[in-house]
């Protein structure tokens, strides 16, 4: 299969949840009223997300990986009118569908990619699959933003059911719907042995964790920027500029990459979560609406940035070639923790420290990050 063309699939996958990026937290901030229940939800809503990452793959041996993408895909598209809702309930049922279409459908895609690319072009396809994730990402949430203030509220809501049924004419086009899975992929036990078995070699834990720390700054920047610039008076559309910006960053992983390949993993991800940690740590002493802070929110998604060079590099080195396929829905739970675990802490924090605490919080895992990277093998 051409690598851009399946790469490309991946490009319709991140716009149906780019566009609602920055979109969902602001409404949520509307309808709840605070950044504290905002936090709350999406900390719930988060568990939807992990309880389903980790049940794929029961419910791809009862219909099959076509079938379970395309329930992801519908649920995508329904879920779309409910988060358009004026009502907080209506909205809510539509987050946890929202949270369990992402889960389908990146585990389902995830898994097509280990069968159709080999373990030897795994590493020129990866760069093209985070091109094609990230420019849809870039353009979402500036994009969503704008046309809910500048066209209608509802819009970007429409584009993401649109998009959705879109990318699913694309994946038949590509005549994914006739792929079948190894049966290592769909034959996967009970969920909890699965975890036991993943959680103890330790190169999986360090890869998992190292992504959940990746996946949870991404997440403060995205969930709490768009608020805190409302909160200074700088405006909705600043804060979907810098999220926006700061997401077209990864543009650049081609080059970070190239490092990684030069200098080892060791030395990209201890020079990405290093440099996060102090710009991170610089946006909390400077947390004011300034353009300063601005700045340096854009300059740490840079940071940021380094550690997507590698992609998920580290779990395909890692895992074993027969295990690939069970244990790819354990690894993809860090981006459903990495969403879980800033708003729950940040909802305890917030209860006692004023909204700049969330950035601190952020320097301070980074930082332990960091540390962590120094057990990653020098061969890698």
């Amino acid at each position: 299969m051409n690598h851009c063309a399946f790469a490309g699939l991946f490009f319709g996958l991140s716009l149906t949840r780019g566009v609602l990026l920055s979109v969902l937290p602001l409404r949520a901030l509307d309808l709840l009223g605070d950044a504290q229940q905002v936090s709350v939800l999406f900390f719930v809503v988060s568990l939807v997300g992990i309880t389903s990452a980790l049940t794929q793959h029961l419910l791809i041996r009862i219909l099959g990986s076509y079938h379970t993408f395309l329930i992801g895909i519908y649920s995508m598209a329904l879920c779309a009118p409910l988060l358009a809702m004026e009502h907080p309930v209506g909205f809510v049922l539509g987050m946890f569908l929202h949270f369990f279409a992402i889960a389908s459908i990146e585990v389902t895609s995830s898994l097509y990619v280990m069968h159709c690319v080999s373990r030897r072009e795994l590493g020129r396809f990866e760069p093209l699959r985070v091109l094609a994730v990230v420019a849809a990402l870039s353009i979402g949430p500036f994009l969503g933003v704008w046309l809910s203030e500048e066209v209608s509220a509802t819009l970007p809501y429409a584009i993401t059911a649109i998009s959705a049924l879109v990318t699913f004419i694309y994946f038949r086009s590509l005549g994914l719907h006739r792929t079948r899975l190894l049966e290592s992929s769909r034959g996967a036990g009970n969920p909890f042995s699965v975890l036991k078995k993943f959680f103890a070699q330790p190169r999986l834990r360090l890869a998992w964790g190292l992504s959940v720390a990746r996946s949870s700054w991404w997440v403060a920047f995205i969930i709490y920027t768009p608020i805190f610039m409302r909160n200074s008076g700088a405006g909705d559309l600043v804060g979907a500029a810098i999220v926006s910006i700061g997401t077209a960053w990864t543009l650049t992983v081609p080059f970070w990459g190239w490092v990684g390949r030069t200098r080892g993993l060791r030395f990209l991800y201890t020079l990405g979560y290093s440099t996060t940690a102090v710009l991170t740590g610089l946006v909390f002493c400077f947390a004011d609406g300034s353009m300063l802070m601005a700045g340096l929110l854009i300059v740490a998604a840079l940071g940021a940035t380094i550690l997507d060079g590698a992609g998920n590099i580290l779990f395909f080195r890692a895992v074993r070639p027969l295990q690939r396929a069970e244990m790819t829905g354990v690894f993809l739970t860090y981006r459903d923790v990495g969403q879980l675990a800033p708003p729950g802490l940040f909802a305890l924090l917030l209860k006692v420290f004023a909204l700049p605490v969330v950035f601190a919080a952020a320097s301070m895992w980074m930082f332990t990050s960091a540390a962590f990277s120094r057990y990653i093998p020098k061969r890698m």
